[in-house]
């Protein structure tokens, strides 16, 4: 069986890249397609495929994804789609999307599986004249071409309501992170980290967000950390190395970092909260705002913000402290990569796949 694997973009690590190259493990000569690829970006074994993206790739030159450019060049991406064609010799294709890349053309016997990780639509207000403009087309356009998967998966139940009425064959598949990589340290070690700061999830702030966030921190005479990827707070930073933002690292080096803190906040409104699950992980409490969908997936001990808010920072440190550790860690079991893996080649072996061109 040869098999496929696309996405909307690969430009830079991110949850849906996790994704990606949890699947290829499974599929060793398994082709990649994407709408947009920025050669050399993503260290791994993604590099490592033979990859095809559309003529966008010269068009978005941003390494971040679905940042401004992106949604500023969005209403090419329905004729770009169309332009890259899965050939005939492939006999399944695993979609991984954010609401774009389900719309690639494919000859009529491939079999499309299409997992909707999460939908960057939910996310994003539209800031631009052009984009304001061809919004409601895109939609349009994103919903429609979710009919070219044969099978639709979701990863929670909420979506699973919603899609059961509109798409003929849609089941949950629980999403995962790398929960080896996130230990919970051994009580000794964890003795010895100083937990007396909070860490950020700067990859889930906007600049304004991020500079009323550090003002209340300071006024509050919290100390705290940003981690993740920060390019878009450059201007925030004091100096080209400001040892406030810790940056994106590998898990090695993260790990050790939400082990140490007293809790982390995330801002993250959709999609699976994988910063969040890395950090309850290692025992560590998490903070998400009221409204995430974070609180779909994770919602046990430790994990704060549907009753707490950020006017009281001081006491939400305090509250941090008061969690059985090995309760923060176990509800992220069900998360663990090895069994999204195991359930992905289960499934797929019980297609019956139809004869192709």
């Amino acid at each position: 069986m040869k098999v496929a694997v696309s996405c909307d973009a690969l430009v830079a690590r991110n949850s849906v890249i996790s994704i990606v190259e949890n699947i290829l493990s499974i599929y060793e000569d398994a082709e990649i397609y994407t709408i947009v690829h920025h050669e050399g970006k993503i260290i791994g074994p993604v590099e490592q495929r033979r990859i095809h993206s559309t003529y966008l790739t010269n068009m978005i030159t941003e390494d971040t994804p679905f940042g401004d450019q992106w949604w500023k060049k969005a209403m090419f991406i329905p004729g770009a789609c169309r332009n890259l064609t899965v050939p005939c010799n492939v006999d399944l294709l695993i979609n991984i999307t954010s609401g774009f890349s389900q719309a690639f053309s494919k000859c009529e016997g491939v079999y499309q599986i299409t997992y909707l990780a999460e939908n960057k639509f939910l996310e994003r207000k539209s800031k631009f004249f052009r984009e304001k403009i061809f919004r409601t087309y895109l939609e349009s356009w994103a919903f429609k071409s979710m009919k070219n998967a044969n099978e639709l998966w979701v990863t929670h139940e909420k979506a699973l309501e919603y899609w059961k009425d509109k798409h003929p064959k849609v089941s949950v598949m629980s999403p995962f992170f790398k929960a080896s990589d996130f230990p919970l340290f051994p009580e000794a070690t964890r003795k010895a980290f100083p937990n007396d700061f909070l860490c950020i999830d700067s990859e889930t702030l906007t600049k304004d967000q991020a500079q009323k966030l550090i003002e209340s921190l300071k006024a509050s005479n919290l100390k705290f950390k940003f981690v993740g990827e920060d390019g878009h707070l450059a201007e925030l930073k004091r100096e080209e190395s400001d040892p406030m933002f810790y940056g994106s690292r590998c898990a090695g080096e993260l790990a050790p970092l939400l082990a140490a803190s007293r809790g982390l906040l995330t801002f993250q409104a959709v999609g699976f909260p994988t910063r969040a699950a890395e950090a309850l992980s290692t025992g560590t409490p998490v903070w998400m705002p009221k409204e995430s969908e974070g609180h779909l997936f994770l919602n046990g001990e430790g994990v704060l913000g549907k009753e707490e808010g950020l006017s009281d920072l001081p006491g939400l440190f305090e509250k941090m402290a008061t969690f059985d550790l090995k309760k923060v860690h176990g509800q992220t079991t069900q998360f663990h990569d090895l069994k999204f893996r195991s359930e992905v080649k289960r499934r797929v072996d019980k297609i019956n796949l139809p004869q192709h061109c």
